[in-house]
């Protein structure tokens, strides 16, 4: 079994996700999205309007957010391919009304392929391959 590195693992469109993974990965964005923007308004709130730390955090809010975004699609994407989709059943979530639960019931509450795919072998170590990591 090779080590990936957190990146790797958050931000890589190869191979496939369990659920559990992709439970956490959501629970762990909210938390971290509620903790950055509570310190972003706080500094916000403290400083003058014209401070030049306010652009400052413009800045990285939208690194930080282009960051969320493509790991977020990075889970999803592996997620559908543990479900032997491809990434583009995400664009699935755009259809308005049923889209989004759809998406929602395939890869937030439904199992995996048992074994390997064509997008890898079983995270969860069914079908002769190893167990993977949490994220992996």
């Amino acid at each position: 079994m090779t080590e990936t590195t957190l990146v790797e693992k958050l931000f890589s469109f190869q191979g496939r996700l369990r659920r559990s993974a992709y439970w956490t990965y959501h629970v762990l964005q909210w938390i971290a999205l509620c903790v950055i923007i509570g310190i972003f308004y706080g500094v916000a709130l403290a400083v003058t309007p014209q401070s030049p730390l306010i652009y400052g955090l413009a800045v990285i809010a939208i690194a930080l957010y282009v960051g969320f975004v493509w790991s977020g699609l990075s889970i999803g994407v592996r997620r559908c391919h543990d479900r032997n989709r491809s990434g583009w059943f995400l664009l699935a979530s755009l259809i308005p009304l049923v889209g989004a639960i759809w998406v929602l019931i395939e890869l937030g509450f439904l199992d995996g392929t048992q074994g390997p795919n064509q997008y890898g072998p079983s995270p969860k170590g069914i079908g002769g391959s190893e167990v993977a990591g949490v994220f992996s």
